[in-house]
């Protein structure tokens, strides 16, 4: 077990204090050294030991006088019990914490839960920590704990490390008072969430858009505490005052609403698995400095949720088995009532992947329970992962997850589900298929039509709160000619990947009957989760497994399960691309352009209302035009990348044939250095403007050529 920087739990010493206290107070004598003399001790009745703990409690280290728990937390005290108890007294919180809790390490998740006009929710999450509660003579401290630089306990070195790596004290807090029996401390937390502490607030980043001075703890407080058996959460409003304020900017300052998540981490940390840049997984990364290397060696896991087979027997047959502990998520209570079925069927989805890996039922989505069926459940308790539902103008929805960083176990997530991404849904799905699909061909999808590409963006994220990257080299692996196949794309989708940004089928034909438009869960995403979670028994440790997850990513060596991370350099991995060739499927994307034109007033049309959507519409045209001009010019000076090891044969890197870079620039000839006047529709034009039309299409063909004139692609062009 590995082991980081700082000193092992102190229970030693606060043994010596308790029990050096217990002793002055029995035998009423002025230091510790009377502890060395038991004999002289007067006889202990159980009336005596009564008294002597009460009077423990009355006082501190050094004898002072210190305060009853009955003066501290009061007949008017709201109690919460669980991993802590939390006390509100008047404005005031307090945290309860037992002995056995001090060198626990927890994550400390901070978000922004109501938020002000024009801030955002900034994928809620605002900052995560790793923190200890430490007991140190009349203080506790809060120490953040970091896992950057590590070595086995047993070795040497480890005290090295320890020296080398002071964690720093975030807070420190007076002990208040004791229990009875002095297995508690009392501390007031109160400061905590009222003042400005950087890690418990705004982003640093915010902080200077908004030009923040500090926050007024006259205008913040705390709403509300909880404490459940491995988390606290806790709702406070903090109010910073600005110099320019995101809103109501006569008011010089701004309130935000933040919910404070600590979790304690586990006690048992799951066995990690090394990382391997072969295969998309988001990781955590330390330095190692017991690693037998002549060198301060890397060590990287894959985050992952801990999935554990109920029979174990039955696995190694090779059947499939329930997880111990499934992976659970819910949909927010304010999710609109029609969309449910579609985010529980985006979650679900993975199910396919999971039974490559030897699990069935291993991810489940549930809608929220009623007050009845469960009184507790809130979205921001970290025992419950949630697809969140934000009333924001935002278009996007984003996939985070908290996890361990010693092992990259995934503990809890929250997807961040924005309301307006329907529109960029709803966008996209329009000009990409609206030439051959008559059910894009509106302004407002039917709900059926919006429900399935609900469907698809929420097992897109889901996948990233499994541990999964983006894999945007996914879509190359398939033939252009093979998307316009019904049987193709119907069983298959439009890439191998629901993590990549392929989208929708642009490249299909009006004449291509039955075809199909959306991505699914791939070829690529069942071997991915396969790798990823498939336990692995024979192994005793994540460095016996390395063998096994070699081996694998060898036996599917193909570009089908290849990946990659985007850029414009490798023109096989591209965002919002499908197919293996860039300019044949932008032609046909072209072509499908030129056929939406000039239908858009027909296709927009709304009784009683302005042309705004027609507008809207018409831009995301040429917007879509842009992108395939983008696509086309990675492959001049473009330098594909296959990931491999040693033992893999053939290059890394390789320059993109001649050929292919001829085909690229006889394309811009053809479809932007010629003006593709067929952009500049006058029944259009005449409609949303009164100038800027001119002006628009240079700009984009400026565009074309100050992309083929970037200096790195005429470095790479020489070195070729």
């Amino acid at each position: 077990m590995m082991s980081h920087s700082f000193n092992p739990t102190p229970t030693s010493a606060s043994s010596r204090i308790h029990h050096c206290v217990l002793a002055l107070a029995v035998a009423g004598l002025s230091g510790c050294a009377a502890m060395a003399k038991p004999a002289a001790l007067p006889q202990v009745t159980q009336a005596t030991a009564d008294s002597a703990a009460r009077a423990a409690s009355t006082r501190d280290d050094n004898g002072d006088k210190a305060k009853k728990y009955s003066e501290v937390i009061t007949e008017d005290a709201v109690s919460d019990s669980g991993l802590f108890v939390v006390h509100r007294v008047d404005e005031k919180l307090y945290y309860e914490i037992p002995n056995d809790m001090f060198g626990r390490e927890m994550r400390l998740v901070s978000r922004i839960a109501r938020t002000a006009r024009n801030v955002g929710y900034g994928g809620s999450r605002n900052n995560t920590e790793t923190v200890r509660w430490e007991k140190n003579g009349k203080k506790v401290f809060l120490r953040v704990v970091s896992y950057v630089n590590v070595a086995d306990d047993s070795l040497p070195v480890y005290q090295a490390v320890r020296n080398a790596n002071v964690e720093p004290i975030a807070e420190a807090f007076d002990i208040e008072t004791m229990n009875d029996d002095s297995t508690t401390v009392v501390i007031d937390v109160t400061n905590l969430f009222t003042r400005d502490v950087p890690m418990m607030g705004l982003s640093q980043a915010r902080r200077e858009a908004y030009k923040v001075r500090t926050v007024d703890s006259d205008r913040s407080y705390i709403d509300r505490a909880r404490s459940y058996p491995k988390n606290i959460e806790v709702r406070n409003v903090l109010t910073y005052t600005a110099a320019e304020p995101p809103s109501n900017s006569t008011a010089g300052a701004f309130s935000l609403e933040f919910n404070h998540s600590m979790i304690v981490m586990p006690e048992n940390p799951m066995r990690p698995r090394r990382y391997d840049e072969r295969v998309g997984f988001f990781s955590v990364q330390q330095t190692d400095y017991g690693l037998d290397e002549q060198r301060a060696a890397q060590r990287r896991f894959v985050t992952r949720w801990r999935l554990e087979p109920a029979d174990w027997d039955a696995f190694r047959r090779g059947e499939l088995v329930e997880p111990v502990k499934p992976i659970v998520y819910y949909i927010d209570p304010a999710t609109p009532m029609k969309w449910r079925p579609y985010l529980k069927q985006g979650i679900e989805d993975w199910n396919e992947a999971f039974a490559e890996a030897g699990f069935r039922n291993a991810i489940i989505g549930r809608y929220p329970p009623t007050e009845e069926e469960d009184p507790e459940f809130s979205p921001e308790d970290v025992r419950y992962s949630v697809i969140r539902w934000f009333p924001s103008t935002v278009q996007n929805a984003s996939g985070p997850h908290v996890n361990d960083p010693r092992t990259g176990e995934i503990l809890e997530s929250d997807i961040n589900w924005f309301h307006n991404v329907m529109r960029l849904l709803r966008n996209w799905y329009f000009i990409q298929t609206a030439a051959a699909n008559p059910e894009a061909r509106r302004v407002k999808f039917d709900d059926e039509v919006m429900g399935q590409l609900i469907r698809f963006v929420a097992a897109h994220e889901v996948g990233h709160t499994l541990g999964m990257q983006h894999n945007m080299k996914a879509s190359a692996a398939y033939p252009v000619d093979s998307l316009r196949s019904a049987s193709f794309t119907c069983s298959m989708g439009t890439a191998p990947s629901i993590m990549d940004y392929a989208r929708f089928n642009y490249v299909a034909q009006p004449e291509d009957e039955g075809v199909c438009f959306m991505p699914g869960i791939g070829p690529y995403d069942k071997w991915a989760i396969r790798w990823a979670y498939r336990p692995i028994p024979d192994a005793a440790s994540a460095e016996d497994e390395r063998a096994t997850l070699d081996e694998w990513i060898r036996q599917h060596d193909e570009p089908l399960y290849h990946f990659g991370g985007g850029g414009n350099i490798d023109p096989t991995s591209l965002t919002e691309a499908i197919g293996d060739d860039a300019m044949r499927a932008s032609e046909y994307g072209i072509a499908n352009l030129r056929r939406i034109v000039p239908s858009l007033i027909e296709w927009t049309y709304q009784e009683r209302e302005d042309y705004a959507e027609l507008q809207e519409l018409y831009g995301q045209v040429i917007t879509q035009w842009s992108r395939y001009m983008g696509h086309v010019a990675a492959n001049v000076g473009g330098v594909t990348r296959t990931r491999k090891t040693y033992g893999q044969e053939g290059p890394v890197y390789e320059f993109v044939p001649k050929a292919t870079q001829q085909r690229a620039m006889r394309f811009f000839t053809e479809q932007a250095f010629a003006t593709p006047t067929w952009m500049l529709d006058d029944d259009i034009l005449s409609r949303i403007e009164n100038v800027g039309a001119v002006e628009r299409i240079r700009g984009r063909q400026v565009s074309v050529v100050n992309q083929l004139l970037n200096a790195g692609r005429l470095q790479r062009l020489i070195e070729a």
